[in-house]
């Protein structure tokens, strides 16, 4: 029996921060000069993307990254990026809800009301819906058999009220979904652990609340220069250690051949002893076909959302009111095709122009497809209506531009960590996922699965064979 202590060759499939994550952290346990990263297109760095946007440089995709989880603070400062951090100007949001905007109501955390005398008097849930909620301590202790929606937990513990118009565009809008889809175990895991130690979950996410974020720390960043700063830094440092960077090749399956495996992509063949699939799991699933067929059959039941982002300009005056705050959640209850309005040169002073004012404004959902089936211009158009009705907007934007990412959230249904496991179970020990369907949302989500997917391969080379 020997001992294999580093791996040959290394292909990591995606350029995506979960694919520059993964070869930034491989690249640091082994020869930097056999890793290979391979992306489609000639874009490194998959969502996070800005454009020149008037005289501005405006994120499309992702605009911060949450700080609960440490993986981006810790590369921003790997990166020495730290004294490039800013954090939001205004954090204050409002949910649309009966023709008006309402500030989201105190005493609440992660959208559930934790502290009632704080809670109660809020303009957006009815007193009946209050009163409903405020039920919660006084049942008992929830009863969790295997995995639920988030939609039915929440609507046992505090009402459909309560859940259609706090809950569902939090919870469900981080995801472009909805929380009576959304598995419990996976979206709100702050809920299910508060079950688990109080009998009232109320009460258990108001005890959770001060360790959340570490004190003084803003629950969000982003960086000076953008996100797209982040990604420059990571390719600034892998071309530096002499990691290969293969743009514009799309890669086509993975073959297992004696010794390790082909990647074929439109350019030739790839060797590899080891591979990293960090591509949305609908790719990987065409990718591994041939040395997995059950895992690409399992891959291929995530579904995803496909959200378009609309960057629209208005002169200051256009509104009735100056906007305040970050932004606004909509709920799907209103029926309109944008489910979250970012105001974004309020957010991000440095976005500002002088005399304008930038939106952002998400439109679709998963199961709510609607907005795709306009072209740009009937959708911009459609969208300044949906503003002059929410923001009261009197006139038109100044400026547009549309940003489709088709199939880009991945849609974490009940069970879904078993489905994942069953997944990993069916792929052979040289190959890797990484990515948001296999541990989560957001930028620190992907980054640590990068960390991950790096550590297990390394490990896996390095054991007993």
């Amino acid at each position: 029996m020997t001992v294999r202590s580093a791996v040959t060759k290394v292909v990591v499939i995606g350029g995506g921060i979960s694919g520059l994550a993964s070869a930034y952290f491989l690249s640091g346990k082994m020869d930097p000069s056999s890793v290979t990263v391979v992306e489609s297109s000639d874009h490194f760095g998959g969502t996070i993307l800005d454009t020149k946007f008037g005289t501005r440089r405006v994120e499309t995709g992702p605009d911060s990254f949450i700080t609960r989880n440490p993986s981006a603070l810790e590369l921003v400062s790997d990166l020495n990026l730290s004294d490039h951090l800013i954090s939001p100007a205004t954090s204050t949001a409002y949910i649309y809800s009966r023709s008006k905007l309402h500030p989201i109501p105190a005493g609440t955390v992660f959208g559930a009301p934790s502290n009632f005398k704080k809670f109660f008097g809020n303009s957006l849930v009815s007193k009946a819906g209050q009163m409903r909620a405020a039920l919660e301590p006084l049942m008992s202790h929830a009863k969790i058999e295997g995995d639920a929606t988030v939609g039915s937990f929440s609507v046992k513990r505090w009402g459909r009220e309560v859940t259609d118009n706090l809950i569902d565009p939090l919870v469900g809008g981080i995801h472009a979904g909805t929380v009576y889809q959304l598995s419990l175990a996976e979206c709100a895991p702050q809920y299910l652990k508060a079950a688990r130690v109080s009998r009232s979950v109320s009460e258990g996410l108001k005890s959770q609340m001060a360790n959340y974020t570490p004190s003084g720390q803003p629950a969000f960043y982003s960086l000076e220069g953008g996100l797209s700063e982040l990604v420059d830094a990571l390719l600034d440092v892998l071309r530096n250690r002499g990691v290969v960077l293969a743009g514009n090749t799309k890669s086509t399956e993975i073959l297992s051949v004696a010794g390790g495996y082909k990647i074929i992509t439109q350019d030739g063949a790839l060797d590899a002893d080891g591979v990293i699939c960090a591509t949305p799991s609908y790719i990987t699933a065409s990718l591994l076909r041939p040395v997995s067929a059950k895992a690409a059959q399992l891959l291929e039941t995530i579904d995803y959302a496909s959200p378009i982002m609309t960057l629209l300009a208005y002169q200051d005056d256009a509104f009735r009111t100056p906007p305040s705050g970050s932004g606004v959640l909509i709920p799907r209850t209103n029926r309109t095709l944008s489910t979250a309005i970012t105001f974004a040169s309020n957010k991000w002073p440095n976005w500002k122009k002088e005399g304008e004012t930038i939106l952002r404004v998400s439109a679709g959902r998963f199961g709510d497809t609607r907005a795709w089936d306009f072209n740009d211009d009937a959708l911009v158009a459609n969208l300044e209506t949906e503003m002059a009705a929410i923001l009261g907007t009197r006139t038109g934007s100044l400026r547009s531009e549309v940003f489709r990412w088709r199939k880009r959230i991945p849609q974490f249904k009940p069970f879904h960590g078993q489905l994942i496991q069953r997944i990993r179970d069916n792929v052979p020990s040289s190959v890797e996922l990484a990515g948001a369907p296999f541990i989560g949302v957001g930028i620190p989500a992907c980054i640590s699965s990068g960390s991950l997917a790096a550590d297990r391969l390394i490990k896996n080379f390095s054991s007993p064979r």
